[in-house]
């Protein structure tokens, strides 16, 4: 079968979405079909991580920053303003009503607002105006015209039988349906994310209709969907009619050969581990801190390690509950280096939005934790997918209630003290490697496309 990926995340950027889509090409690519990637180049991320297929097969595009303007609106609104939102600087007189034209009497100077203040909240006016206006569908619409142009001179020359598209961003999939319409080519959209029913940052009314039109477009020239967690799959198939199937993030395991799960031997302390960003109030560390700031222990009984993680929504967290010598905040891994971290870790932290909402979210690396065999600690939601995975396969703990959370932390002490953490059965990560999801993608795929030859 001749595919066409259409994906803004791809290697050598180093995020997990490109670790998804550039292991499942390199598993197509393995199983004997013709692939091609339309992917964007030089993203904002770390370039480390390998491209697994012949560079020949992959075309980047370049893209375009829609959101530099308002930055420039922005500076140019700070220059011309800065008289008038200065602290202690008086606004320019005017004349009053009986004055005969003359300026009032000089007056205590008003309050003036702060320069920072008001030019925040000038910029974040500004900001939400601009990128619900034009982020249309998302931040990254910038790409389209650069992938559009090289994706036809691409289906100029190569006809494939299913162009995948997959997002977020969700410009991906407006760049995949243009050119399945334009060259009449099967669609399947994978939805690793929500578009509409997102529930993180919701957006006005009217941009929410937009939203709307632009998903049942897609959506609805697409032969079948992909998805990440069955709830979502259930509400796809409810809401639009479609083939639906599941396709979990998995794990490497060639990524973790050589490499023993034992834990942090050689740290008294017990070493709990974070790899990626937090979303602050929704997800993020509060729970555990709370817990750890009750057992009053010293960094010598325990300690979190964030990798990657944006300090700004550490550090505030960890000086609320006051456990600041307790916390690490170390700069962005590679992918091999995440993996290697994971599997010296005693305790791995997971994050979970606590709210009805987030049921079907399954972060991705649930998966590298579940290959690392080492014990999850999920915060947040107790019957989420992710909790399930837990429960069923006893592969950790998970709550939301920082006394319960803090008796599990003197269970994991005790263990540390005693002799050591060890690592999960091997059964507890069966059938989720990447090569085990894709091989469900692989059938997939083979039952809703015809290769073009058997077409008509």
């Amino acid at each position: 079968m001749k595919i066409l990926m259409v994906s803004w995340f791809f290697p050598p950027a180093n995020t997990i979405g490109a670790v998804r889509m550039g292991r499942m090409a390199r598993f197509l690519s393995q199983q004997g079909h013709d692939l091609r990637v339309l992917a964007a180049e030089d993203l904002p991320f770390p370039k480390t991580l390998p491209l697994e297929i012949p560079e020949e097969q992959v075309v980047y595009s370049r893209w375009s920053d829609v959101n530099a303007l308002p930055d420039r609106l922005t500076d140019a609104a700070k220059v011309v303003l800065s008289p008038f939102l200065s602290s202690g600087k008086e606004a320019p007189s005017v004349p009053s009503e009986g004055s005969g034209g003359q300026a009032a009497a000089p007056q205590a100077p008003a309050a003036q607002p702060d320069s920072p203040g008001a030019l925040k909240r000038l910029r974040s006016a500004l900001g939400g105006l601009y990128s619900n206006a034009v982020n249309l569908p998302d931040a990254r619409i910038g790409w389209m015209p650069h992938a559009m142009s090289k994706g036809r001179e691409l289906l100029e020359q190569w006809k494939p039988d299913v162009i995948y598209a997959t997002g977020p961003p969700f410009t991906g999939l407006l760049v995949g349906y243009r050119l399945s319409k334009q060259f009449d080519i099967p669609l399947i959209t994978e939805l690793r994310d929500r578009w509409v029913d997102d529930p993180y940052d919701p957006p006005p009314g009217w941009r929410l209709r937009i939203d709307g039109a632009l998903e049942r477009r897609v959506i609805g020239r697409s032969s079948a969907l992909v998805t990440v967690s069955e709830p979502w799959a259930e509400d796809y198939r409810a809401k639009y009619g479609k083939p639906v199937a599941v396709v979990y993030n998995g794990y490497d395991p060639e990524a973790m050969e050589g490499a023993a799960s034992m834990g942090s031997s050689g740290d008294v302390a017990l070493r709990i581990v974070y790899t990626g960003g937090i979303y602050p109030g929704k997800r993020d560390p509060a729970p555990l801190f709370a817990a750890m700031q009750s057992l009053k222990l010293g960094p010598d009984r325990i300690r979190v390690d964030f990798y990657g993680t944006n300090p700004d929504h550490v550090w505030p967290i960890a000086n609320r509950y006051d456990v600041e010598p307790l916390v690490h905040v170390n700069p962005p891994v590679t992918h091999r280096e995440a993996v290697e971290l994971q599997q010296n870790a005693d305790i791995l932290l997971l994050m979970q939005w606590n709210d009805p909402r987030e049921q079907g979210n399954v972060p991705g690396k649930l998966f590298e934790y579940m290959g690392a065999r080492r014990p999850i600690l999920l915060l947040g939601l107790e019957n989420g997918v992710p909790a399930a995975f837990l429960r069923e396969r006893e592969a950790g703990f998970y709550g939301a209630n920082p006394d319960v959370i803090a008796k599990q932390l003197e269970v994991w002490l005790d263990m540390k003290r005693t002799g050591g953490i060890p690592p999960q059965p091997e059964a507890s990560r069966s059938g989720l490697t990447r090569d085990d999801q894709y091989s469900k993608l692989n059938r997939f795929l083979g039952e809703t496309i015809s290769p073009r030859g058997e077409q008509g």
